[in-house]
């Protein structure tokens, strides 16, 4: 027997005796009784446990409180505290604070404040077996070759995380709402897989699923007023189910999808440092499970069944790179990826093969094909992210023998951009998707700002000092009046576009960075001009990131830095 298989149930013991005979246990196990379910009571594990293949427990430990005893203890504490502080119960209070987490204490009170109440949580990490191979990462090959398969995680779906999914009908509206809004700017779900999964009940179709439509709750989810995005229960139950799934060892592409929505929701509630770190996580995680087309890795997948699960590989691995760049824009602190994608690499199929599932007769273009040449919304995002990948290896990774020589590859890079940046709002236009093309957009505009902005500061501060630095320098203040301009007439797009606030939840995290560096653009020309061509300007682009504010909190923070550098700025002309 390989050290790599598990032990079949009832094994036979020295003196060739059953240790375990067939029977029924006294009571159901405490699998079925967490979950309400009917049990065989069979032993040595019940038929659902068995068919789940997991640890089966029959002890006499009583089960944990359900969510009805949360709640009624909950309710009886807000009620003891009401009286306590001598007054009634507020009808706006959030249902995961208590009033005395809320408010703040007065002399009238009697006493000091009780403290906020945390329902309790049961402990999960008991009985958790970790079965994953450890010769994948010791020696590749002979796991390669060896045929050593990773076992399938072992773990049962949270308590927290069966109440915030709720049934099948609440499960499938999740499913409905994501791929109205989210999937618009991040295909990388098979549909037609989900609804197939959905066919079997949520707590026979495994652990990392439910991850899934966990995150998918959490990434369609607004900011709460008085919590911290961070707080947000879906937000904590997902980064503690997710802790719970790698202490299995599990190795699945659901969970590496889960986290690249985690990622999104840090990066659009900015939750730092978490969203670095989670992006980064999605980068080793890809080239673990050997999606990210090095041929050398280690491929625990296995060989794709179909074209559709092969194709959602690879957009799942384009989604790691795109995560994994824009949560580096503004810190500029992008670790440069050995595995960047090569110019004859294929580049995802048109969205509406992939949304029909024809995926065999699907045009498909490569990373070196000419932007004239026509896709659609998704790997015109791809091809925007290579284009700054390009620019951040132009600012971090190249050398060159001259000035001249870099001034030349930056007017290139500037010209490339340009190019795509007037390309994609024309396919916009006459596919009518605006939301479907806006991310792709918005990302070329902060290339060209990021391409842009490092060759037009002062002297001082530039990064070439030479005789070709003043060209550079106006050229490139030049380029960024252009695209700052074209940013305001894109915020006149997003507005015409969200007449009402539910289309908002269309919209991308991703394009804020872009409205930010326009905004941040004028703000300098104001304070160089005074123009009120350029206030304006900077009015309208804040004002819209205030909007956007309520879906994305990154838009919010935004604002907010531009703010605190318009009142140091008014301090010191003051002073």
């Amino acid at each position: 027997m390989s050290m790599y298989e598990s032990p079949p149930d009832g094994h036979v013991s020295g003196n060739g005796m059953h240790e375990l005979e067939l029977g029924k246990a006294p009571q159901a196990c405490m699998s079925c009784r967490k979950q309400k379910r009917k049990c065989s009571k069979t032993l040595p594990a019940c038929a659902l446990c068995e068919r789940m293949n997991r640890h089966c427990d029959y002890s006499n430990a009583a089960p944990p409180p359900s969510s009805e005893d949360f709640n009624a203890l909950r309710q009886k504490l807000m009620e003891l505290e009401s009286r306590l502080n001598g007054g009634g119960m507020n009808p706006q209070i959030s249902p995961y604070a208590t009033p005395s987490s809320t408010t703040m204490a007065t002399s009238d009170n009697l006493g000091p404040p009780v403290p906020a109440f945390t329902p309790p949580q049961d402990a999960p990490w008991q009985g958790i077996q970790n079965r994953f191979p450890a010769i994948a990462f010791l020696d590749s090959d002979n796991f390669k070759y060896g045929g050593i398969v990773v076992p399938k995680p072992s773990l049962e779906i949270p308590v927290d995380v069966l109440e915030l999914l709720g049934d099948a009908a609440t499960i499938q509206a999740t499913i409905s709402e994501y791929f109205a809004t989210i999937h618009n700017w991040m295909p990388i779900f098979s549909q037609k897989r989900l609804t197939r999964n959905m066919v079997n009940p949520l707590w026979e179709a495994g652990p990392d699923l439910a991850l899934l439509f966990l995150c998918m709750k959490l990434i369609i989810s607004r900011p709460q007023d008085g919590i911290e995005s961070s707080q947000h229960p879906i937000y904590v139950s997902a980064k503690r189910f997710i802790a719970l799934l790698e202490a299995t060892g599990a190795a699945t592409l659901l969970m590496l999808q889960a986290n690249i929505l985690v990622a999104w929701y840090e990066y659009g509630q900015a939750i730092y440092p978490a969203a670095y770190m989670t992006a980064g996580w999605c980068v080793r995680y890809g080239n673990m499970l050997g999606i990210s087309g090095n041929k050398h890795a280690t491929d625990l997948l296995g060989r794709p069944g179909t074209w559709t699960e092969q194709e959602e590989r690879m957009r799942t691995w384009w989604g790691v790179l795109i995560v994994n760049r824009i949560v580096s824009l503004g810190s500029q602190s992008y670790v440069l990826n050995s595995q960047e994608p090569k110019s004859d690499d294929p580049l995802p199929v048109n969205d509406s093969a992939w949304e029909a599932g024809e995926m065999t007769a699907a045009r498909r273009a490569v990373v070196g094909s000419p932007i004239s040449e026509p896709v659609t919304s998704f790997p015109r995002l791809c091809q925007a992210v290579i284009m700054m990948g390009k620019v951040f290896s132009h600012h971090y990774g190249d050398e060159f023998a001259s000035e001249a020589d870099q001034y030349k590859a930056a007017s290139e890079l500037y010209s490339a951009a340009s190019a795509l940046a007037r390309k994609i709002p024309e396919e916009a236009d006459a596919e009518q998707d605006f939301f479907g093309y806006a991310s792709a957009t918005a990302l070329t505009y902060s290339t060209l700002c990021s391409l842009c902005e490092v060759y037009s500061c002062p002297k001082g501060n530039c990064k070439l000092t030479g005789k070709e630095s003043s060209e550079m320098q106006i050229q490139a203040i030049e380029g960024l009046k252009t695209v700052s301009g074209t940013i305001v007439n894109f915020v006149d797009h997003i507005n015409a576009n969200t007449p009402l606030s539910q289309e908002l939840d269309r919209i991308s995290p991703i394009i804020m960075d872009a409205l930010y560096s326009a905004a941040a653009n004028y703000a300098w020309m104001v304070r160089e001009s005074g123009d009120e061509v350029y206030q304006n300007a900077l009015d309208a682009i804040r004002l819209c990131l205030r909007k956007l504010g309520t879906r994305w909190r990154n838009a919010a923070e935004y604002v907010r830095i531009l703010e605190a550098q318009e009142f140091s700025y008014a301090v010191g002309s003051a002073s």
